[in-house]
């Protein structure tokens, strides 16, 4: 069953006033390629891809429509938290549609702990729409795993998402910035 809710309204990253966005993440929400390698130069820890699941599922009505795929069609669908050590900075979910992972690109449903960004964003042409952001609201989609977060600070969240276009395909990239990110490490380290 599909729910259309206000809140899943993503806008265009040019029609959200910077007023509106908190000063720690408006670097963050606006970094042009891979978050990955952003949180890599930003990590004095180890990074780390943590899979919280993946496997073909339906994507949700606002992920179907972004990609024009007809409601029924599933596609692969993987979420992930992108971590310095063991804290999570990014809740990151892909939604391949099938036609996507046709011939090599096949291989992006075996990632395991490899980050979808170090993979595309080494040597490929990848093309990148324009970002769009929303707020999370309470008992958001976008986080699954309700322990990632409390409950008190998810409307204070925000989200990104585009498509990047790999030889023609499209992937459907969301990246939650986690609470570490406006007030922990990660904001400090961005100051440096």
């Amino acid at each position: 069953m599909y729910h259309v809710n206000n809140y899943l309204h993503w806008r265009p990253r040019r029609a959200v006033f910077n007023a509106l966005l908190p000063p720690p993440l408006r670097s963050w929400l606006d970094t042009p390629g891979s978050m990955t390698a952003r949180i890599r130069a930003n990590c004095r820890e180890c990074f780390q891809v943590r899979v919280l699941a993946e496997g073909w599922r339906r994507p949700r009505v606002d992920e179907a429509r972004r990609l024009r795929l007809p409601l029924q069609q599933e596609a692969w669908v993987r979420i992930v938290t992108l971590n310095c050590g063991e804290t999570p900075w990014i809740l990151g979910r892909t939604v391949m549609p099938q036609a996507s992972l046709r011939g090599g690109r096949g291989l992006l449903r075996r990632l395991g702990a490899r980050a979808l960004g170090a993979v595309l964003f080494t040597g490929r042409e990848v093309e990148r729409s324009e970002f769009e952001l929303r707020r999370l609201q309470a008992a958001d989609p976008l986080l699954p795993d309700r322990r990632l977060v409390e409950p008190a600070v998810v409307p204070q969240l925000w989200a990104r998402r585009s498509v990047l276009s790999v030889a023609g395909a499209p992937i459907l990239v969301t990246e939650v910035f986690l609470p570490e990110l406006e007030y922990g490490a990660a904001y400090r380290q961005s100051l440096v």
